[in-house]
């Protein structure tokens, strides 16, 4: 008889967004094994709405219960032995002071860590700042990476530019680095092609060092694949990540990497990048001048790439899922 997951997430919002992350896993479940539902919470984020959450919330009759977005408050409401808590990073801790911050690590830290039976982080570093914490979690707590999504595809694989290479930088939020990435590569003859808002300080900046630009502030699946194909270098460095999913993709679409040397980006990255301190401007200059100058470099950065992003194929995440839903099912029997 199959067993029935429900994932519960919080509201959608939009193509590029955590939930892709399940989304992908489910597709790639054994479907003789598991019956796949998801329920969204439709409560918001303030205060008041967590609140009421916690209050109203009815979970669906499931063998496993998986937390997988940015409600880790509603393991309140879940059985302990059949819930699986997914924490993608700790940022909100970053982010945060004071009341405001002491508030949200009890609703989305402490209490749900003890709550949940079972814990997965999307990375060594996640799991360690997890830990650094809250030590007592590290007993039921295991690394799950997230899974490249399907349709990446190098083929119809795009020349180098040598003359001009177009760098694509996906995400525009503070920790997205991008005021380094603009002193990096000023005087570089370089395109840079942006995905996400920019606000003025930024555009001021671009405008200001000379660089060619250009910058989209959404776009959907099929979109962001075509952004890939047409660059020829992916820039990610990043000052903090629960995981790195653009490295992976770009290395599905065998372009050449440059992100920061700091964990979880090297470990994602693997050899298959060119790796810079995040918080040096010469020291990302010198990558990106290595990817452009030197093909032999860049072609085995492409190969590393290409071997390393199948650790994280959907069917090697889901499976490592599977497994410990299985053994959730076989604890629950005993």
């Amino acid at each position: 008889m199959k067993k029935r997951i429900v994932f519960v997430e919080r509201q959608k919002f939009g193509a590029v967004s955590i939930e892709r992350v399940f989304a992908q896993v489910a597709r790639t479940l054994p479907s003789d094994l598991f019956d796949i539902e998801f329920q969204n919470l439709t409560y918001g984020h303030g205060l008041f709405a967590i609140l009421k959450a916690l209050f109203f919330f009815r979970p669906r009759p499931a063998d496993i219960y998986h937390v997988t977005g940015d409600v880790h408050h509603i393991t309140l409401r879940l059985p302990r032995k059949k819930t699986v808590l997914t924490i993608h990073d700790l940022g909100f801790l970053r982010l945060n002071k004071g009341i405001r911050r002491f508030i949200l690590k009890l609703l989305f830290l402490d209490l749900p860590v003890r709550a949940a039976g079972y814990i997965t982080a999307i990375s060594h570093a996640t799991r360690d700042e997890i830990i650094s914490y809250f030590p007592a979690a590290e007993s039921k707590i295991r690394v799950i990476d997230n899974p490249l999504f399907d349709g990446f595809s190098a083929e119809p694989e795009k020349s180098f530019d040598t003359e001009c290479p177009t760098i694509l930088q996906i995400g525009t939020t503070e920790n997205k680095n991008l005021p380094t990435l603009i002193e990096a590569i000023t005087g570089l003859n370089c395109k840079l092609r942006i995905v996400g808002p920019l606000n003025n300080k930024i555009r001021h900046k671009l405008k200001t060092s000379g660089i060619n630009f250009e910058s989209v502030v959404s776009v959907d699946d099929h979109e962001i694949i075509e952004e890939y194909r047409r660059a020829d270098i992916v820039s990610f460095c990043s000052t903090y990540e629960g995981f790195g999913l653009p490295i992976i993709e770009a290395q599905a679409m065998r372009k050449p990497v440059v992100t920061s040397d700091l964990p979880p980006m090297n470990d994602v990255a693997g050899a298959g990048a060119a790796l810079a301190d995040p918080c040096d401007a010469e020291s990302m200059r010198r990558a990106f001048r290595t990817v452009i100058e030197d093909p032999d470099y860049r072609k085995n950065l492409i190969d590393n790439g290409t071997e390393n992003v199948r650790r994280f194929t959907p069917e090697n995440i889901a499976g490592q899922y599977c497994q410990l839903y299985l053994e959730i099912i076989k604890a629950n029997l005993t």
